[in-house]
């Protein structure tokens, strides 16, 4: 993660690089912005076949959830994955762990998932980490996005809840989502 954000850190103004393309053919990108901080930049997704657009962290959110519900063991394998990119891992490091994991419900591949949460923690991490003119309350700035996706994990409550809180934007999930969820499946690196 750090550089891949050291990379992003070199973005020109409105310069556009695409970060991931996934097997599938949907293309993950950022553009820079400079609108929350002079370092911001916009996560695109292009699906083949439709218009460029910017996912946010409710559509991971809700993807997230659907999946959880359609594979609920298959969730549990792929949980992982979002704690070790909230470590820093890179993505491609879990290219193999979704060959026989099968979602029946979802927006984007899971994988489409690492990648966008990834960048959305740098992002994160770019506007509001401890330097920036708006830093968080949180030990580090990613922790509102994995508290969000620890939150789904758990399935402690309805997506109705979560995406409340989640949109609103002005308090993170709850304090107990500050630790990972523990369940019976780990990925072994």
């Amino acid at each position: 993660m750090s550089q891949l954000m050291e990379d992003l850190l070199t973005l020109n103004p409105e310069e556009r690089r695409v970060i991931y393309t996934s097997k599938n053919g949907v293309e993950i990108a950022v553009t820079h912005t400079g609108k929350i901080s002079p370092k911001d930049f916009a996560v695109s997704m292009v699906i083949p076949g439709k218009k460029e657009f910017n996912p946010t962290h409710i559509r991971l959110l809700i993807d997230l959830y659907i999946k959880r519900l359609s594979n609920p063991e298959g969730f549990k394998k792929i949980y992982y994955t979002f704690e070790e990119i909230f470590n820093g891992k890179d993505p491609s490091l879990f290219k193999d762990v979704d060959d026989e994991i099968e979602f029946s419900m979802k927006f984007d591949e899971w994988e489409v998932n690492l990648y966008c949460t990834q960048l959305l923690m740098i992002e994160q991490e770019i506007n509001y980490g401890p330097e920036s003119e708006k830093p968080s309350k949180m030990a580090v700035a990613r922790e509102y996005l994995m508290r969000f996706i620890r939150w789904v994990a758990t399935g402690d409550n309805e997506i109705d809840r979560i995406i409340f809180a989640a949109a609103g934007r002005r308090f993170p999930a709850p304090e107990k989502y500050s630790e990972a969820v523990e369940f019976d499946y780990k990925i072994n690196l």
